[in-house]
């Protein structure tokens, strides 16, 4: 039996089923997320152990995907997952549910018409479909030749679904010129683990 195949308890029950048999794998942008401190593998397994189905997603070819929301002490915490075959379960994404997508941890803010319109013509995201919003990121993590930049106030596009980041081309060449002409204004020392 799939996740497909479970009623909304019985999904949650099979969720944390994976968590008890160490049954489940994490993307890279929930790596992306854990490093930054504000979600732990702690927090995650707690809600995949005791929280609740907030939404179900279709996907045409990757079938359906599962918000899950639940708290570790007062921090609400979202979770993207879905059935990643053989009895695993693939947590996709996993973020801090916080204005100005979403009103509370239960529900999402009221989507304004002008929100949605872009000047370029990517509007949807490609891994799950989601509405696009313009922002600007704080801290944009850039590799170029296997070196690691920080960039700050990147203009981008984030997925309203999950969270995915995008940049145009024009900003991706403006990244590589700024690199290329060392334009730093700072420097942060960075924190490097090997893994025993």
């Amino acid at each position: 039996m799939t996740c497909a195949d479970l009623t909304r308890f019985q999904e949650m029950e099979w969720f944390a089923g994976r968590v008890r048999d160490a049954r489940y794998v994490l993307s890279e942008h929930v790596v992306r997320t854990l490093m930054g401190g504000q979600v732990t593998v702690h927090d995650i397994e707690l809600v995949l152990q005791g929280g609740r189905v907030l939404e179900e997603h279709q996907h045409a070819t990757r079938g359906a995907s599962y918000l899950v929301v639940g708290r570790n002490g007062g921090k609400f915490v979202h979770l993207v997952c879905a059935d990643g075959g053989g009895g695993w379960l693939a947590v996709l994404f996993a973020y801090l549910p916080v204005p100005p997508i979403w009103a509370n941890a239960l529900r999402r803010s009221p989507r304004k018409e002008d929100e949605n319109e872009m000047d370029e013509p990517y509007k949807t995201c490609y891994f799950c479909g989601g509405a696009m919003k313009q922002i600007t990121v704080g801290n944009f993590d850039y590799r170029l030749e296997g070196k690691l930049y920080v960039i700050k106030r990147v203009p981008a596009s984030l997925c309203q679904e999950c969270g995915e980041k995008y940049i145009a081309a024009d900003v991706g060449h403006r990244l590589n010129e700024l690199i290329a002409a060392q334009a730093y204004t700072g420097s942060e020392q960075v924190g490097v683990i090997d893994y025993p």
